[in-house]
């Protein structure tokens, strides 16, 4: 199974870790001392994002995975001790309701927990359809703006979904390609922050993987975890200015199209790593995907094509650096996304741990090239 070779517990810690956009900094200190260790040197941008450089040589490939999670900001403090927020990124309402925060206090210590606004059905007239967030209260307790101070809450401090890492472990019934069934054990994960944690830790098991074999790679690896993506890609556009890569690709999540309901979305978790075509802030450099498709299936990697008609990943910042920098999208199929619960399957994170490698190994001068060539 692919729990066998992932560092499951670095997993739990990165996403159970708080770190909204613009305060990553828990997160970063946390994947700084991990992967120092396995690369060759550590840079820096100056909004927060933590660069792994490996390698001695040849072109120059950025990874990136965002260290940040969707979050919230108090915006202001009721007189009766109730807080409105309003969000870091892409909140929906319609998850929202009686769900836990935690809070981060200006003054420090310990950090507070609170729970949006929910009611009995029927006791409160106009909850009869979700609110706004902005409309939404935070009840931490408090039943008065004195109290709330005294906690050394103020106006702008951050917070974060409560929610805790667990595994799940199920035995399923598969077909292989004759129609015979047979049983798998499948290993799926919960988490508040697997967008994107998860993309933080598949680079960071690349680095990790590659400094423990001892591999040459025929190009420059930087290994980046930025910051601010879920408000703008920010830390992506300021590393790739830094570093100039010759390529790129971003590592993050999917939505998963296995819901029922879910619209525009082929990608199924479990159905192997997601090679996208396009999404909403990039279309994917051809040859460089196609290149990505021949490697999966030269080392029988399982794989699935991915499209997104909304939403964007660093690669959109990534691939505007410069003169022009072809790029990726590699996905994880998910499962709620953008809530306080997320699910995927860790063969999947497998599967994109091995693709990556398997490319970076190929990487050499002439393919990079190839990318651009008429």
């Amino acid at each position: 199974m692919a729990d066998d070779k992932l560092d499951l517990k670095l997993l739990e810690t990165l996403t159970n870790a708080f770190g909204p956009s613009g305060h990553e900094n828990e997160v970063q200190k946390i994947t700084r001392d991990y992967g120092q260790k396995f690369a060759d040197d550590v840079l820096y941008d100056r909004t927060g994002s933590v660069i792994f450089k490996y390698g001695k040589s040849g072109p120059k490939i950025m990874l990136a995975g965002h260290a940040d999670e969707i979050g919230y900001i108090i915006s202001s403090i009721g007189k009766k001790g109730f807080l409105k927020i309003s969000n870091i990124g892409g909140i929906f309402p319609t998850v929202q309701l009686g769900q836990e925060i935690l809070i981060r206090p200006f003054k420090g210590g310990e950090d507070i927990i609170g729970i949006i606004q929910s009611a009995f059905p029927g006791a409160i007239k106009d909850m009869k359809e979700v609110k706004p967030l902005d409309q939404l209260l935070v009840d931490i307790g408090c039943n008065s703006e004195k109290e709330v101070e005294a906690l050394g809450i103020k106006v702008g401090d951050p917070a974060v979904p409560y929610a805790t890492y667990r595994s799940i472990k199920r035995k399923r019934l598969i077909k292989d390609d004759n129609g015979k069934e047979e049983e798998k054990d499948v290993h799926l994960v919960v988490a508040k922050a697997f967008d994107d944690r998860i993309g933080v830790f598949i680079a960071l098991e690349i680095i990790r993987r590659l400094s423990e074999e001892k591999s040459n790679p025929p190009n420059i690896i930087y290994s980046v975890s930025t910051v601010q993506e879920e408000i703008g890609c920010r830390g992506a556009r300021t590393a790739a200015q830094l570093l100039q890569p010759d390529i790129g690709m971003s590592l993050d999540v999917t939505v998963s199209g296995d819901v029922p309901g879910t619209k525009n979305a082929d990608q199924k978790m479990g159905d192997g790593v997601v090679i996208h075509a396009m999404d909403n802030s990039m279309m994917a450099n051809p040859k460089f995907r196609k290149f990505a498709i021949k490697i999966a299936e030269e080392n029988g990697i399982k794989w699935q094509m991915g499209f997104l008609n909304r939403g964007g990943t660093d690669a959109g910042s990534i691939h505007l650096t410069g003169a022009g920098v072809p790029s990726l999208f590699i996905g994880i199929a998910t499962r709620y996304v953008h809530s306080h619960h997320s699910l995927l399957d860790l063969e999947d994170v497998e599967g994109a741990i091995q693709l990556v490698i398997a490319m970076l190994k190929k990487l050499d001068q002439k393919t990079v090239e190839s990318f651009t060539t008429l």
